[in-house]
Formats: C-alpha cells, sequence, structure tokens
C-alpha cells in the first residue's frame, strides 16, 4: 500500500486528504449547527464526494494536456474547466430541487473544502501526509 501512495503525485494527495478532513469537519460542524438535520449531512457528503471527483478529473486533465502541443492544451483545458463547472452547477440545482435551502448549503461548504485544503496544504503535507509516505 506505501508503495502504490510513494507513486502517487504528493500534491494530489494532500489535497485528497485535506479534502475529506474539511468535509468531515464542515459536516461534524454544520450537523450541530443545524440541530442534527440530515438534508445538511446529505449535502455535505455530495459535495465533499463531488469535491474529491473535480480534483481528479482536474489531475487527469493537466496530466493529459502535458503530452499537447500549447495551443491544443489550452483548448482542452478550457473545455474540462467548463465541464467542472457545469457539473458543479448540476449537483447545485439539484441540490436545491431535492432538498432545501440547508442541503444546497452543506453541498456549498462540501464544494469549499477544496479550497480550504488548498490553503492548508502545507500543514497537511507535514503532519500527514509526509508520515504517511514515509519509508
Amino acid at each position: 500500500m506505501r508503495d502504490k501512495l510513494r507513486q502517487m503525485d504528493e500534491m494530489f494527495l494532500d489535497l485528497i486528504i485535506g479534502v475529506l478532513l474539511c468535509g468531515v469537519i464542515s459536516g461534524i460542524l454544520g450537523m450541530i449547527i443545524t440541530r442534527g438535520n440530515l438534508w445538511y449531512l446529505l449535502g455535505a457528503a455530495v459535495g465533499t464526494a463531488a469535491s474529491v471527483g473535480i480534483l481528479i478529473h482536474m489531475t487527469v486533465c493537466i496530466q493529459n494536456s502535458l503530452y499537447m502541443e500549447v495551443h491544443q492544451a489550452s483548448r482542452y483545458m478550457v473545455k474540462c474547466s467548463m465541464i467542472r463547472y457545469f457539473i458543479m452547477l448540476l449537483i447545485l440545482v439539484l441540490s436545491i430541487k431535492a432538498g432545501n435551502l440547508i442541503c444546497f448549503i452543506g453541498v456549498v461548504a462540501g464544494f469549499l473544502s477544496s479550497k480550504i485544503s488548498a490553503f492548508l496544504n502545507k500543514p497537511i503535507h507535514k503532519y500527514i501526509t509526509a508520515k504517511i509516505t514515509k519509508n
């Protein structure tokens, strides 16, 4: 297992761990604030899962664009970004239609976990990822 973890890009692993950690924390805090509303927990879980999926898609698109010419890579990255934005918009619209405002807030909190994990990348790498992947 550790060999597979070493082969993964460390930044990608840092971001995945950060997204999951922030998603769990936002889920716990949201459940406390909303007094146990399961719609919030469902929204936070969907938002966190979507953030992980979007992060995986972004990583794959970046790796694929490295083998293209500049103009082709630029168009490919714009196309991939539009796909990710459309998926995020679709998930947000479905969360409004499926539940209520609390589910929507949970999805937004799950989406924001990717942004928070990017800011916390250095401490996550230092205290979590480095200990997982060390020899």
